[in-house]
């Protein structure tokens, strides 16, 4: 794919729709800015040694006209380029230069751009220059020297040419898996159809229009019922649809995160994007609980939201890559742009976003790849944890917990950890034990005694001002009552199960696995204590030191109590529920939350495990 083709899909950027008889007229905006005229003139134009344009030269050094260092920006209705210009003229004879003549300084050409919608091409028209000197003001120098600088800069830059054919026929290539199959009438017409008709020059570049024509579906009137009838479970074909579409998209937004923050060397970018990838899976547990079949398709809204967040940081990224590298960024992101104008008509032609679109996009970024980049796996993954800061992967109790095991069963830890583990007839205890209510005076105390051991395992391997240590410990016992009232399991029938939440959310501090996928192990985190209570300690941990204390002020004497409902709120909601608390624009449901939150942290500083004894009545 070559660089214009990449360049010219990036910048695809919304739908205009105007509605005719049997059709609708769509108008695809296309910005080439002026960064990517510069490049293009480098690439075309000034080829030659140190990225100049040796725009004459006899052979024999006597005489050589070089161009190099151009700017390019607007002038009106025009394009304006200046450019350094390095002129030396004389006569050859007998071997020797005679009469030379040198000069340098600044040339300033004046083009105007035309476009050939049957080809099509972007074609250059020089319409007026100047000689400037190095100041860039008008000199007195005319006449020959002049016209031959003129003769030659002119014939130079105006071979300038922009080829739209190769994009073209990306978009044409990239709308077929944007379609339903059953639309392939429709899909030979909106290609057909495509043609550029026009452009203006603005101050950030040229903007061009690329035309489409969508057939206007034929949509049966629907029947009138007086009353909707109840929504109808998923059938079984249907649930299965449903996880396979989701998984995909978690894959898939998963690998083109990993892919992001492995080419990015700035942490700034790189916890840019980890927030894309946290918010986008809370968008995802969101939809898992909430859509029902026959309604919209939700991947397609998970996209969008991801898109929308995801667009600018890769942007900002592409400006940080060597050349390979940024062009394949420059292809997902017009893969990606496609995709999202695509879906302001969805309703005129079949739209989905298909595995095999989602594989094509992925490979864009890693086209050596050759395993599936959807491939969904519930599996620790180590690149992920190390890409974002949380380390090598927690020490998973040994043997991993059976749910089939008694409680009399002992896991023992690996030796590294030793010191950091509570006595072994602690864990013991807790694993599978769902106290009755006559035994909560002695439960709560043994699960505090736990916490806090976790506690000081997570201050001894991770960074944290000695000032906050207290103030994190009472967070993790309010965080652990908050979300599970301090238990690990509970009862249905005569089973003992680990307490899981409508959202899918396990264990004493409720660790959502669709949210924290790849960096913990689910088996523990269902059935042993000590490696959930470790798991929720490195989350709050991260969104303490990431984002509470990174992002906001508390010098105020109630800084600790503000500290603590900020942090509660990102670890229950994520990235977006701190954007929104911290801007005092959340619902409130969180601010219901936070409040809840905050009364509870000042209950366990005062009480300490006697305060969750209210959950037991």
């Amino acid at each position: 794919m070559s660089f214009q083709c990449m360049r010219m899909l990036f910048l695809m950027i919304g739908l205009l729709i105007t509605t005719g008889l049997s059709a609708s007229v769509v108008s695809v905006p296309m910005k080439l800015d002026y960064s990517f005229l510069h490049r293009m003139l480098l690439a075309q134009i000034y080829t030659d040694t140190g990225g100049t344009a040796r725009v004459f030269d006899d052979q024999s050094d006597c005489s050589t006209l070089v161009l190099s260092n151009p700017q390019i920006g607007s002038d009106g209705e025009r394009i304006r380029i200046v450019t350094a210009v390095k002129a030396k003229v004389g006569h050859g004879i007998a071997g020797q230069c005679w009469r030379i003549s040198k000069w340098r300084g600044l040339v300033e050409v004046f083009l105007v751009p035309t476009i050939k919608p049957e080809q099509p091409v972007i074609e250059f028209r020089v319409t007026d220059s100047n000689l400037l000197d190095r100041e860039g003001a008008k000199p007195l120098v005319t006449g020959t020297l002049w016209d031959w600088v003129k003769q030659h800069v002119h014939s130079r830059l105006g071979a300038l040419k922009i080829d739209l054919a190769i994009p073209l026929q990306e978009i044409q290539a990239l709308i077929p898996l944007m379609l339903t199959p059953s639309e392939g009438t429709a899909t030979h017409r909106v290609l057909s159809s495509a043609m550029f008709t026009g452009f203006e020059i603005v101050d950030t570049g040229i903007d061009l229009a690329l035309q489409l024509d969508i057939p206007d579906q034929a949509t049966p009137a629907a029947a009138v019922s007086p009353v909707s009838p109840p929504e109808p479970a998923l059938t079984s074909e249907e649930a299965l649809r449903w996880e396979v579409a989701w998984q995909n998209w978690d894959a898939f937004l998963t690998f083109i995160i990993k892919q992001a923050a492995e080419d990015a060397e700035q942490a700034e970018l790189r916890q840019a994007l980890f927030e894309v990838l946290l918010d986008g899976r809370y968008d995802l547990t969101d939809a898992l609980i909430n859509w029902q079949g026959g309604t919209a398709d939700p991947v397609r809204e998970l996209f969008l939201k991801s898109w929308e967040r995801l667009s600018p940081i890769l942007q900002r990224l592409e400006i940080t890559l060597p050349g390979a590298i940024a062009i394949r960024y420059l292809s997902f992101v017009a893969a990606a742009d496609a995709l999202k104008a695509m879906d302001q008509v969805s309703e005129k032609v079949g739209y989905e976003i298909s595995a095999d679109g989602l594989r094509r996009m992925a490979r864009m970024l890693a086209p050596e790849l050759e395993k599936d980049p959807l491939i969904y796996s519930l599996d620790v993954d180590l690149e992920l944890r190390l890409l974002f800061g949380f380390g090598t992967p927690l020490p998973l109790p040994e043997p991993l917990p059976d749910p089939d095991t008694d409680s009399g069963t002992w896991f023992f830890f690996r030796p590294a950890w030793a010191a950091d583990a509570p006595k072994r007839s602690l864990v013991k205890k807790l694993n599978r034990w769902v106290p009755h209510t006559s035994e909560i005076d002695t439960y709560l105390p043994l699960v505090e005694d736990l916490l806090s051991h976790v506690v000081r395992t997570t201050l001894r391997t991770k960074r944290l001002s000695h000032e906050y240590h207290d103030f994190f410990r009472y967070l993790s016992l309010t965080t652990a009552w908050q979300e599970s009232c301090w238990r690990q399991f509970i009862k249905k029938g005569d089973q003992i199960q680990p307490i899981v939440s409508r959202a899918g959310a396990i264990g004493i501090m409720q660790i959502n696995p669709n949210v924290w996928r790849g960096f913990y192990e689910v088996s523990a985190l269902r059935n042993d204590i000590r490696y959930n209570a470790l798991a929720g300690n490195e989350i709050l941990h991260h969104y303490l030191i990431d984002y509470v204390l990174a992002k906001t002020q508390h010098n105020d004497e109630n800084g600790f109590d503000q500290l603590a409902r900020l942090t509660y709120v990102t670890y229950n909601g994520g990235p977006g529920y701190f954007q929104r608390y911290r801007k005092q624009t959340a619902s409130q449901a969180i601010h219901r939350v936070a409040v809840t939150f905050g009364k509870k942290y000042q209950e366990m500083k005062a009480n300490g495990s006697a305060a969750v004894a209210s959950c037991y009545g």
